[in-house]
């Protein structure tokens, strides 16, 4: 809870985070395979509109949508919205990231079965094809 007896910010953050996870270990990804791959999804950018009030013990639903991704999967972007019961939407949440090899400490490029994976992200009308990074040599 923030000082104004709302759900604090970070927590819708996590909450879609935990849904993205959900998402890839329903389809062969959980987290400790990411570890075993030695890369990590990281986030460059965040914008969250807060749009009603939600307290504690409300119940929320988390939506999950690509909204661009690369061709060859190294940058990502994807929206949340959180609704309230009563189907309003309380928070909306956009996300850029892309994937950090956790050895180098630099951008990784996706494996062909977990690029396949981000494929099945249901996408919004929006979507856009992103441009790859620029590796520095």
């Amino acid at each position: 809870m923030d000082a104004n007896n709302h759900v604090n910010y970070a927590a819708y953050i996590n909450a879609a985070g935990d849904l993205r996870y959900q998402f890839f270990t329903e389809h062969g990804f959980p987290p400790e395979k990411f570890l075993e791959l030695g890369i990590s999804p990281y986030y460059s950018s965040l914008h969250a509109q807060f749009l009603r009030e939600v307290r504690m013990g409300e119940t929320m639903t988390i939506t999950f949508a690509l909204t661009g991704l690369s061709k060859q999967g190294e940058r990502w972007k994807v929206h949340h919205d959180v609704l309230k019961s009563n189907g309003k939407k309380a928070v909306s949440l956009d996300l850029e990231g892309g994937l950090l090899n956790l050895a180098t400490r630099k951008s990784a490029l996706p494996t062909p079965e977990l690029l396949e994976t981000f494929h099945l992200i249901p996408r919004t009308a929006e979507f856009e094809v992103l441009p790859e990074m620029r590796r520095m040599k």
